[in-house]
């Protein structure tokens, strides 16, 4: 498995090495629109939190509205990254709504058991339920890989096998962020959004190498490793730090 420095430097290769790179802007603007839809109920419950009668009129229609919105865009959103890690930028808007097209009430149902185990892991401890969170984290994009074909328990199966014993690599990974995070929340918090980009189409890449070691297949086009980074446009101020 390569390093987290490694697998960051193939997101930027996959994003052009620039944060004004017309994909790296493209999938800042699908993931800002995900986020407003599927967004949209919370924020309307905010806006009727004073009226507790309306409140409580409203809540379950609007976790029902969440659940069927974050299932179909994460199954879109995982098609889109793991095109872009394959080399493959052309992306549309059009994909940010395959998932309600393809195979709707699988993205649903799998988002809400993933969800709801999730949570009932953790209702034990907070440690188990991140382990679970971690061991069910590929699930989307083996969905959205079958084309919607796979069920949801086979998706969360074939996740915890994946994982298996890679987890604690893929929390690294994830670890490896927070560096980016606290700047992009220093520039007013705008950067979060570029970093979002970035931490998204790194775990693509580590998807893919978890493929290669798993089934021996790869799909992923040869990019440049840390060691060269002396030739890549853009760097990160972080490299040396976390690993």
């Amino acid at each position: 498995m390569p390093t987290a420095s490694e697998i960051r430097a193939r997101a930027r290769y996959s994003l052009e090495n620039s944060i004004f790179s017309q994909i790296w802007l493209m999938l800042l603007v699908y993931s800002l629109l995900v986020a407003v839809i599927a967004g949209l109920p919370a924020s309307i419950g905010s806006a009727v939190a004073r009226n507790p009668a309306l409140a409580a009129a409203l809540s379950i229609p609007l976790t029902i509205c969440t659940i069927l919105l974050s299932g179909p865009f994460e199954y879109a959103m995982a098609r889109i990254y793991l095109r872009v890690a394959g080399g493959n930028k052309d992306v549309s808007v059009s994909d940010v709504f395959v998932g309600f097209k393809e195979c709707f009430a699988e993205c649903v149902i799998l988002q809400f058991v993933r969800s709801a185990l999730i949570f009932l892991w953790s209702l034990l401890f907070i440690i188990p339920g991140i382990i679970k969170a971690y061991a069910y984290s590929m699930a989307f994009y083996i969905s959205q890989e079958s084309g919607g074909k796979k069920t949801w328990r086979e998706c969360l199966e074939e996740s915890k096998t994946l994982t298996d014993g890679y987890k604690g690599k893929l929390f690294c990974l994830d670890l490896s962020f927070i560096g980016w995070f606290i700047l992009g929340a220093l520039c007013f918090g705008i950067g979060i959004l570029w970093v979002q980009v970035y931490h998204q189409q790194a775990r693509a890449h580590f998807y893919e190498e978890l493929k290669v070691i798993k089934y021996g297949a790869s799909e992923v086009e040869d990019a440049p490793k840390a060691e060269g980074e002396d030739d890549v446009v853009f760097k990160d101020p972080f490299e040396e730090e976390d690993d």
